[in-house]
């Protein structure tokens, strides 16, 4: 009955410990997808602006590949019960743990400082003087404007303040028409009716700036307990296994 109840414990632990293993891996490629993606939407920022978040992304990115080759390798000794791997497995993820608490900081506290870099940029860009030929400029905020379904710094206002009319990214349906008759229509309509975005893009890039620090948070506090929960399976898994091969040693020969 112990036997086969310490059989059935073993058995589970190992189990465990490679279901966590592939719960850390798909964390990880999620994670690093959105490293990817984020790469590429803070380039709009600029590159001074966002050279640190680069910088984070690319850490990340390489963390994440870490925890997925970490992974791989402590499935391999469970499946295998490899006392030897198991115990690699183990120092590395001790190793991991503590090179993302340093990650993890780093990246809360680039976030938070591109949130105000970002939101410094805008208002200089959007009030500065500019003119109907400035494109970059005018390309630029209707590219913000519909990324981000937003109108102005802090509203639709903002356009007054600058003698300016609302532009038609403000409004989706005139932006998207195809032909100059239908936007201008469906333009006026609009204005008239105020059907244009309501929400500045100052306040919604720094809430999506603010929530991707979170989540990157949060999967930093996530991946903490896996690796905590993995580490002890891991050393059960071990312990098991060095158990078994001592009984074998210790048993008579025939």
């Amino acid at each position: 009955m112990l036997v086969n109840f310490a059989q059935i414990s073993k058995s589970c632990a190992r189990s465990l410990l490679i279901v966590l293993n592939g719960c850390c891996i798909l964390l990880a490629l999620c994670t690093l997808i959105f490293a990817v993606v984020d790469t590429k939407i803070v380039k709009q920022y600029g590159e001074e602006r966002a050279s640190g978040t680069f910088v984070g992304d690319i850490i990340i990115s390489v963390a994440c590949l870490l925890l997925i080759s970490v992974s791989a390798l402590g499935s391999i000794g469970a499946v295998k019960g490899n006392i030897k791997v198991l115990y690699i497995y183990i120092g590395l993820l001790m190793i991991l743990v503590v090179v993302e608490m340093l990650i993890a900081i780093y990246v809360s506290v680039e976030r938070y400082s591109l949130e105000f870099r970002v939101s410094d940029w805008l208002r200089e860009d959007f009030f500065r003087n500019t003119t109907d030929e400035d494109v970059i400029h005018l390309k630029l905020w209707d590219d913000l404007q519909m990324t981000y379904e937003c109108c102005g710094l802090n509203g639709p206002e903002d356009y007054a303040a600058i003698q300016h009319h609302i532009r038609l990214s403000c409004c989706p349906r005139a932006y998207r028409a195809r032909t100059p008759y239908a936007q201008q229509q469906l333009y006026k309509t609009c204005i008239e009716t105020a059907s244009y975005y309501t929400e500045g893009c100052e306040d919604e890039i720094r809430n999506i700036l603010r929530s991707d620090a979170d989540w990157l948070v949060g999967v930093a506090v996530t991946s903490f307990w896996f690796e905590a929960a993995g580490m002890l399976l891991a050393m059960w898994v071990a312990n098991n296994a060095r158990d078994a091969v001592h009984v074998y040693k210790g048993a008579p020969r025939f």
